[in-house]
C-alpha cells in the first residue's frame, strides 16, 4: 500500500553545509516509502525539489514555501522536516488518527553542534516541558494549506500579531491577550471576529515516538538558542551525535 504521508522538506539554504547534507542523508534513509517534497531557496538534491528563489528568512516566507510543498503533494497527510533535524523511520510512519487536528511530536531532543558554546558539542537536551515545533508536525494537508492561507489573509487585512501566533494549532502564551489588546485598537468589529475564529477553529495534540527526533541548535536557528536542564551525551538509536556527524555519507 502506498504511503500517505509526504514529507516536506523545508530550507532557506543559510545552514552550514556539513549539517545540512547530514541531515538530508538521514533523512532519505528514515524516510521509507514517504514521498519526499523540498522547497528551497536554492535549488538541492532531495527528493522532488522546488527551488522559489531567494525569498529571504521570514515567517512569511516560512508560510510561502510550506504552501508550494503543500500544494505540490497529493498524499492526504503531511509531515513538516526542517533542515537541521533528524528523524526516525518510526516519526514518519506514524499515521494522524483524525484529519481535523494538527499533531506534534513531543519526543524531540534539543543537539548542540556549534554556536557559542562548542565545548558543549554532541550534548543533547530535553526541553522542561512539551515543546510543538513546526519540524514535529503531521497532520492533514487541506488542513495545513487553511491554516495557513486564513493567517496570510489576516496579515493582510493588517493583523500582523499572527505573524507570531505560534505552531498550527496552538496559541503560545500571552498570546490571547496580545491578540485581545490588538481587537480593541480599532478594528472593524467584523475582523476582530474573524481573528477570534481563527484562534479558536484549529485544534493540536500529542504524541510521542519510542525514540527521539533531534533538533540541532548551530547558533544560527530561526527560533534563537535553545538548551534544556536535562542533559546526556547519548541517546537511544542515535548514540553519540559526534559519532553520528562523523559518519556522514553512510
Amino acid at each position: 500500500m502506498a504511503a500517505n504521508v509526504t514529507i516536506i522538506h523545508l530550507t532557506d539554504n543559510s545552514l552550514d553545509e556539513k549539517i545540512a547534507s547530514r541531515c538530508r542523508e538521514i533523512l532519505v534513509r528514515e524516510a521509507g516509502e514517504n514521498p519526499i517534497i523540498s522547497v528551497s531557496q536554492e535549488p538541492i538534491e532531495l527528493g522532488t525539489n522546488i527551488c522559489v528563489g531567494k525569498i529571504g528568512r521570514s515567517w512569511l516566507s516560512l508560510y510561502k514555501q510550506q504552501l508550494e510543498g503543500l500544494h505540490a503533494a497529493t498524499t492526504e497527510f503531511i509531515a513538516i522536516a526542517e533542515h537541521d533535524c533528524m528523524y526516525t523511520n518510526e516519526h514518519f510512519s506514524w499515521v494522524p488518527p483524525r484529519d481535523d487536528t494538527f499533531y506534534y511530536n513531543v519526543n524531540c531532543w534539543l543537539t548542540q553542534w556549534g554556536g557559542n558554546h562548542p565545548e558543549l558539542n554532541g550534548m543533547y537536551s530535553l526541553w522542561s516541558r512539551n515543546r510543538h515545533a513546526l519540524s514535529q508536525l503531521i497532520g492533514s494537508r487541506t488542513l495545513l494549506i487553511a491554516s495557513i492561507e486564513e493567517r496570510l489573509s489576516l496579515i493582510d487585512e493588517g493583523v500582523g500579531v499572527v505573524r507570531h501566533a505560534g505552531e498550527p494549532g496552538c496559541i503560545p502564551d500571552g498570546f490571547q491577550r496580545k491578540a485581545e489588546k490588538w481587537a480593541k485598537s480599532g478594528a472593524s468589529v467584523q475582523l476582530q471576529r474573524y481573528l477570534g475564529d481563527y484562534l479558536k477553529k484549529y485544534r493540536s495534540e500529542d504524541f510521542k515516538t519510542a525514540n527521539p527526533n533531534l533538533d540541532i541548535r548551530h547558533g544560527s536557528n530561526f527560533t534563537g538558542a535553545k538548551r534544556g536542564k536535562k542533559r546526556r551525551y547519548e541517546l537511544p538509536f542515535w548514540g553519540d551525535f559526534k559519532e553520528l556527524m562523523q559518519a556522514g555519507g553512510d
